[in-house]
């Protein structure tokens, strides 16, 4: 026990800290960028008359999810 306090430095645990949430943040801010990317090329592709189904397949999204645009 008194191994583990000595090795624990507190500077370090929140450097450890701050890198793990900038990553978290990092993949949660790719996940909505690709989903607001998806989005936009749906709008696109249903200003141009594409058939729902293949919007779908072009852009991951759900019927209901192209149709509310």
């Amino acid at each position: 026990m008194n191994m583990l306090i000595a090795e624990y430095d507190y500077d370090v645990d929140i450097a450890v800290q701050r890198e793990e949430e900038r990553e978290i943040a990092l993949k949660e801010g790719e996940a909505k960028g690709s989903y607001q990317k998806a989005i936009e090329t749906a709008k696109l592709m249903r200003t141009h008359n594409y058939p729902i189904a293949e919007i779908c397949t072009m852009t991951g999204l759900t019927q209901a999810e192209i149709e509310k645009l």
